[in-house]
C-alpha cells in the first residue's frame, strides 16, 4: 500500500499493511512547536529553515527528511516545504526572532515589537483593510506562543443578541480570497498527482469553540444561564459564514484531499466537559451536523472533528452526526481511557491521535519509557483498523529530541499488522 491507500483503509476500519502515521499533517494539533523542531533538526545535524505555518501556536512544518525517517503517511494541503506544489511566488517568508532562535514566518503576518519586548499581532488575515490594524494576539518576552485570550475578545461586553451585527475578524475564522483558493487548488492537485501521501485539509472555524473565543468564558457562561439568544446569534453567524467559506474551500480542494477537519471544537478540559451535553445538543450540535452533511454531500472525504479534553459523553453524538474521525484523543483526561474508548467506539470511530501523552510522558519520561508507552497504546488502538498514529497534541518546547525519536521508532517497530 502507499500512504494514501493505507490511511483510507484505516478510516474504513480495515487493517492496512501497517498503522498509518501522522506528523504535522493534521496541522492544528498533530505537529511540533518551532523551538522543539529546531532542537530536533540540530539533533540530526541538519541545516533546515524553520518555517512557521501557525504563527499563534508557533508550529513548524516538518521537512521531507522527517517524513521519510519517521514513516509519515499524511501531509497538509497547506504544505509549503517540499514535497509541495508551491514555490516562493506562492508563499513568501521572512525572518522572525524568538527567544534567541531565528525562525521564518509567512511574509504577510504583521507583528509589532515594543521597546519592552512585548509583541502584538495585527489582523493580517482579514480581507477588510480597515480591520487589519486590530490587535488580535500578544506575546510576552519570555513566552513561546501568542495569546489571543484575554487580549482579543470581541463580544465580551455584549448584553443583547441584537448588538451582534456581524462576525469580527479572527485568525481562526477563515476568509478565502480568490488568490488563496487558487493556491490551495494548485497545491492540492500537485500533492494528489505527484505524491502518494494522504492529504488533510481543515475546513474552517469551529462553532462551539469559536463562540467561546468571541464571547469569552465569562460572557459565554453568563449568556448560557441568562440570555441564550446571545449564544444562538453567534452560532447563527458562525454557521452562515462557515457554509459560505466551506463551499468555496471544497470546490477548491475537495477532489484531491481525503480528510476534512472541522473545529477546533474543544468540548472538554482535563476533568470533564466545558458544557452540559444536553445544552450542547440543543445549541451547537445541529449547526455542526449541518457542516458535516455539507462536506459529505459535496465530496467523498472523511470528516474529522478536533476536540480536546474529557469529551467521552459526546462521542456517540459525533458518530450519529456522520463524523468519521476523532482527534487528538486526550488519553490523559478523565474518562478517556484508551482501552474503553477502543472497546466502546472503535467499530464506528477512527482515533487519530492518542499514541503518546504529550503532557507527562513525551516531555519528561526517559526514551525507554516513551517507547514502552507508545508500543502499549499502539497495540490497544490498532486492531481492526480505525487508528492513525499521532501524539495526543503538538510537541512542546524543551521536549527532548531523543524522546521524539523514541516515539516514532516505537510505532514503527509495532505498526505492522
Amino acid at each position: 500500500m502507499n500512504s494514501r491507500e493505507r490511511v483510507v483503509a484505516a478510516l474504513e476500519h480495515k487493517e492496512p499493511d501497517v498503522v498509518p502515521v501522522d506528523f504535522g499533517g493534521m496541522y492544528c494539533s498533530g505537529g511540533i512547536h518551532a523551538l522543539a523542531y529546531e532542537e530536533l533538526v540540530k539533533y540530526f545535524g541538519l541545516r533546515e529553515e524553520i518555517r512557521i505555518y501557525d504563527p499563534i501556536q508557533m508550529l513548524a512544518e516538518p521537512c521531507e527528511f522527517f517524513l521519510k525517517r519517521f514513516g509519515v503517511d499524511v501531509v497538509s494541503v497547506l504544505r509549503s516545504t517540499p514535497p509541495t506544489g508551491l514555490d516562493e511566488k506562492d508563499k513568501k517568508f521572512k525572518d522572525y526572532y524568538m527567544l534567541g532562535s531565528k525562525l521564518r514566518i509567512p511574509e504577510e503576518v504583521d507583528i509589532i515589537r515594543e521597546d519592552n519586548g512585548y509583541e502584538h499581532m495585527r489582523a493580517w488575515f482579514t480581507g477588510d483593510p480597515s480591520r487589519r490594524s486590530t490587535i488580535v494576539a500578544r506575546r510576552t518576552p519570555s513566552a513561546c506562543y501568542f495569546d489571543h485570550l484575554p487580549v482579543y475578545i470581541p463580544f465580551k461586553d455584549v448584553d443583547e443578541a441584537s448588538d451582534i451585527k456581524e462576525l469580527p475578524p479572527h485568525h481562526w475564522i477563515p476568509e478565502h480570497g480568490d488568490a488563496d483558493l487558487r493556491t490551495l487548488t494548485k497545491n492540492a492537485k500537485w500533492l494528489y498527482e505527484k505524491t502518494g501521501y494522504a492529504i488533510f485539509g481543515m475546513s474552517g472555524a469551529g462553532i462551539f469553540e469559536m463562540t467561546i473565543y468571541l464571547l469569552g468564558f465569562e460572557n459565554f457562561s453568563r449568556s448560557l444561564k441568562k440570555n441564550r439568544k446571545i449564544v444562538e446569534r453567534v452560532v447563527e453567524l458562525l454557521l452562515e459564514h462557515n457554509k459560505i467559506e466551506l463551499k468555496k474551500y471544497l470546490d477548491a480542494v475537495g477532489d484531491y484531499i481525503q480528510i476534512v477537519g472541522i473545529g477546533g471544537e474543544d468540548l472538554g478540559g482535563q476533568t470533564g466537559p466545558f458544557i452540559n451535553p444536553k445544552e450542547w445538543r440543543e445549541l451547537f450540535k445541529p449547526a455542526i451536523k449541518e457542516l458535516v452533511e455539507l462536506i459529505k454531500n459535496k465530496t467523498n472525504c472523511y470528516v474529522m472533528i478536533h476536540s480536546c479534553g474529557s469529551i467521552r459523553p459526546f462521542i456517540s453524538d459525533f458518530i450519529e452526526m456522520g463524523i468519521d474521525v476523532l482527534n487528538p484523543v486526550q488519553i490523559s483526561a478523565k474518562d478517556m481511557d484508551p482501552y474503553e474508548l477502543k472497546k466502546e467506539f472503535g467499530n464506528d470511530m477512527t482515533f487519530w491521535g492518542g499514541g503518546c501523552d504529550t503532557q507527562r510522558v513525551l516531555p519528561f519520561a526517559s526514551p525507554k519509557e516513551v517507547k514502552d508507552h507508545v508500543k502499549k497504546l499502539t497495540e490497544v488502538f490498532k486492531p481492526s483498523g480505525g487508528f492513525v498514529f499521532n501524539q495526543v497534541h503538538n510537541i512542546q518546547p524543551k521536549t527532548p529530541p531523543e524522546n521524539i525519536v523514541a516515539m516514532f521508532e516505537a510505532v514503527n517497530e509495532v505498526r505492522r499488522y
